[in-house]
């Protein structure tokens, strides 16, 4: 009974409407994170000044070269399992359920991680952006 209202739920979603919101949100993803990525390499000019408010990736950048190519990996690899989401399509229609779940759920992982980037992005770095404009 319970699968069978899932089922009817997931199914009310349009397909090409949930493929119409991932493309966008997933290019802005990408584009956030390599902003994200040249604000950070932009903060490294600032020398001693500059404090890296993540933990993780600060205890990266003490390791230098290597650490920061590792912050890249780390940076950067999530992109793949998106970018799978997002262009997976069920040709035959046997995994359509399956397939709007991922759908779905790409749409609301990416508008959170895109308001998320957004900010750290935006509104912590926007003074460095502008200032190499």
């Amino acid at each position: 009974m319970a699968y069978e209202r899932d089922r009817r739920w997931i199914m009310q979603f349009d397909l090409a409407t949930l493929e119409k919101f991932a493309w966008p949100l997933f290019v802005g993803f990408i584009c956030l994170n390599f902003l994200d990525v040249y604000a950070t390499a932009l903060a490294f000019n600032y020398g001693p000044l500059f404090h890296e408010q993540n933990p993780l990736a600060a205890a990266l950048f003490d390791r230098q070269f290597q650490g920061y190519m590792l912050a890249l990996l780390f940076k950067y690899l999530p992109m793949l399992p998106l970018f799978y989401i997002v262009f997976v399509k069920d040709r035959g229609g046997a995994y359509e359920v399956q397939v709007r779940t991922l759908k779905l759920a790409a749409v609301v992982t990416l508008a959170g991680a895109d308001i998320l980037l957004f900010y750290v992005v935006g509104i912590h770095n926007l003074q460095a952006l502008l200032s190499t404009a």
